[in-house]
Parts: C-alpha cells; structure tokens; sequence
C-alpha cells in the first residue's frame, strides 16, 4: 500500500494537486487522458479492404525497357511468296520475302506523393505508431491500383493499350441464351465454353492453342457451382478443364466485371498466356525519393512508368460478351 505524503507528492507531480494540498480545477482534461491511457486498444489495425490486384500475375510482366526511354517498339515480320513446282534447270525460281511493321508506344510516367509535419513525427515517436510506413504504404498501393487498371483497360489519353479491351483483339459471342439469368442447361453452357475455346484456335490457323481463361467472379462461381445432369459430381467448371485439352487454368477478376462493349456487364477472356504474345510493359516500378523538407514538413515523391499492354498476336486471344 503507497502512503498518503506518497500519493499526494505523485498528484503535485502530475499538476492534479498545488503543493498546498488543493485540488486544480483540471477535471475534464485528466479525465480525457487518463481514459486514453488505460483504454486498450487493439494492435491490429482494420483497413478498409480492396480487391486484389491481379494484372500481374495473369499478365506476363517485362522490365526489359529502360526507364530513360521515352517510347518503345518492337517489329513483326510477315512473309509472303509461295515455293513452286520446277522443271530441271529452271532459272524462274519465285522470290520470297518478308515485310516488317513497326509498332510503337509511348512510355507513360505517373507519381504520387506523401508528406509527414515534425509534429507527425515526434506524435508517431510518442504513440509508437510508425504514421510514415503507413503513408508510405499507401503510397505504393495507390500506384499499384494504377498500373493493375492501366493493364486492364489501358490510358486513352497516354495512348496505352490494355488486356481487357484491346481493339485489335476478336469478339466471340455465345450461342443463343444466357447462362445465369437464362435457360440454359449445364451441357449447353459447357459447349459455349468449348465453341469459344475452339473459334479462337480457328481463327489463328492452329498457330497458337489458349490456355488460361479469366472472367468475372459471378460467372465463376456460376460455372464453378452447377452441376452436370449426368449423375455426377462434376460442375461445368471442372467439366470443361477436365474435358478441354488446352486449356489448363480458369480463374476470376473483378476487372472483368463492367468490360464489356457496352461497358455494363461481363467479360471472358481467353488466351494463350506467354510473353510471345503478351506482356505489361513496365520500365519503372514504384520508387520513393529522399524527402523534400518543405517548410514544417517532409515531402516524399514517389513515381513509377508504365507503357500499358503489348498484345503481339491478337489472333491467340479472344473475348466474349453476352453471358450474364
């Protein structure tokens, strides 16, 4: 147990009691404190949550362009002339050649920023809460967010291409009815499935075979739960990865939601995933620079560069609208 000369000489020290034994007129402020000091709070912090970004991990990304270069370009080359019969000795052997395109883009930079006061920082010291890790953090997510929409729908006003509405990329269309709010059974929307597979395979001449499929989450987990009627377990989605032989991966983002030509309901995707055929192009991933003191405060400038999605063969990828 403390004495009573203990407990008062701790309430003078505090500035609850002047040295006489009276008591200050200070209620309302020792009151907030010390219900601040024994309120326990919780160490986890519960943000507000956002979808995942996944552009990069369904694209094939490239670093290859250098981050000091303005645009970038790559050449396609094309063939033409065809070998002909002969007779021995013949001297009108018909040329071949090749034709080469061009394609460039422009390199497009974006930046953000965070600042911090003294007053932050000697705040953030007290309370032990690192308040610029957690800036800084924001920082490179927002940039991320960025980059994750610039990959699937592209910069119209950069001139940057995205994965999810490239112009150059065909349109399928199901067969006649809508899978979910339609009438149609598992089996027919298993051939959908198969039929768009296979018009993208015809439309390359068998060049390039897809193997990954994206599209939104509701008509994933549409295809993922209804069932086959043929007594089995099986659902249309492993129906189709079961039965398809190229496709081997399909899975859900919600980028795909509103990506339609209407710009109103869903999108699938359908593609041969390889560097071939397409990549993110980004020369300059998320970078902080020193802090910048700006009066009583700490500026940091963060920045990054992206040239969008390089789609290289257009004919190995396909979309198709009018499913929902």
């Amino acid at each position: 147990m403390f004495s009573t000369e203990y407990l008062r000489s701790l309430l003078c020290q505090m500035g609850v009691r002047n040295d006489d034994g009276t008591e200050l007129h200070q209620d309302s402020k020792f009151t907030a404190f010390l219900a601040q000091q024994l309120q326990q709070l919780e160490t986890r912090t519960y943000d507000i949550k956002y979808p995942e970004l996944k552009a990069k991990s369904l694209i094939p990304v490239t670093h290859a362009t250098s981050p000091g270069a303005q645009t970038t370009a790559y050449d396609q080359y094309d063939q033409f002339g065809e070998a002909a019969l002969i007779s021995n000795y013949a001297d009108d052997l018909p040329l071949v050649d090749v034709m080469k395109e061009r394609f460039t883009i422009d390199i497009q930079s974006f930046g953000d920023a965070y600042q911090y006061s003294i007053q932050d920082i000697r705040a953030a010291q007290f309370a032990g809460v690192p308040l610029e890790n957690l800036r800084a953090a924001v920082a490179r997510r927002v940039m991320e967010q960025k980059i994750d929409k610039i990959a699937a729908v592209g910069l119209a006003i950069g001139g940057l291409k995205g994965f999810l509405n490239h112009p150059n990329v065909p349109l399928y269309a199901p067969t006649v009815g809508l899978w979910i709010s339609g009438s149609k059974t598992a089996a027919q929307i298993l051939a959908d499935l198969h039929g768009y597979v296979s018009a993208i395979i015809t439309a390359n001449k068998e060049t390039f075979y897809p193997d990954t499929m994206v599209m939104d989450g509701t008509l994933y987990r549409f295809i993922m739960g209804k069932r086959m009627a043929d007594g089995t377990e099986a659902t249309v989605l492993t129906a189709f990865l079961k039965e398809n032989e190229y496709v081997k991966t399909v899975t859900s983002w919600i980028r795909c939601e509103d990506a339609d030509v209407a710009g109103t309901g869903p999108r699938i995707v359908c593609y041969k995933k390889d560097p071939e055929v397409l990549e993110l192009d980004i020369p300059q991933e998320f970078e902080q620079f020193p802090p910048q003191a700006e009066s009583l405060a700490f500026k940091v400038s963060c920045h990054a560069r992206c040239a969008g999605v390089k789609i290289r063969y257009p004919l190995a990828m396909g979309y198709m609208d009018g499913c929902a």
